[in-house]
């Protein structure tokens, strides 16, 4: 009787742990800081789950399937989808899941921006440029590109080139980070000494 208790909760216990999707949102630290509550779904099969500070989430499956499309949310909206395999349920360890997707806005491009002479600055903003945010422009020879503030997905992309960009100008021609487009992605946050990384 002990025997065949002990089946049926050792059954009952691997059917749970197979059945929970686990996973991971790679995503830098001033992204988590810029958007702190992104939350993940199953498409159909669950209800939406705030990640943890690191990123971190379990949801449980009921229904099986061959993989389970994962939604993530910031305000209500989608801002990437991911397809989960079913083996993956079997993993000990979260999944990671890379967040920034492949963008042109790099430290690389940036360094290559600056030599010729093309350099960009990144800003949530969709209003026209101010006459002040002009004169900069062309004081420092760099054009303020418009982003959308839903372009979430390249976040870390943008500050990681502003940050590089930032820095020659500093340095090479004596910006002072006061004089720049409020909604300059980054600008908050901006130190020479920073490295730009994803965590």
């Amino acid at each position: 009787m002990k025997n065949i208790l002990f089946i049926i909760i050792f059954l009952s216990i691997n059917i749970n742990s197979q059945n929970t999707i686990k996973g991971k949102l790679i995503t830098s630290q001033n992204f988590k800081d810029q958007f702190p509550f992104i939350l993940v779904s199953v498409d159909g099969l669950s209800e939406k789950k705030l990640l943890d500070k690191e990123g971190l989430f379990e949801l449980k499956i009921e229904k099986e399937q061959p993989d389970y499309l994962l939604k993530f949310y910031i305000d209500n909206e989608v801002v990437k989808s991911y397809s989960y395999k079913n083996s993956w349920l079997k993993r000990k360890r979260p999944k990671s899941i890379s967040f920034t997707e492949t963008c042109s806005a790099t430290n690389k491009t940036a360094s290559q921006d600056w030599k010729n002479n093309s350099l960009k600055i990144y800003i949530y903003q969709e209003d026209e440029l101010s006459k002040v945010d002009i004169k900069i422009q062309q004081k420092y020879n760099f054009n303020y590109v418009l982003v959308h503030k839903k372009d979430y997905t390249n976040y870390d992309c943008y500050k990681n080139y502003n940050n590089r960009a930032l820095k020659y100008l500093v340095l090479a021609k004596e910006l002072s980070i006061k004089h720049l487009n409020k909604n300059t992605i980054g600008k908050d946050r901006f130190n020479l000494k920073d490295k730009a990384c994803i965590q």
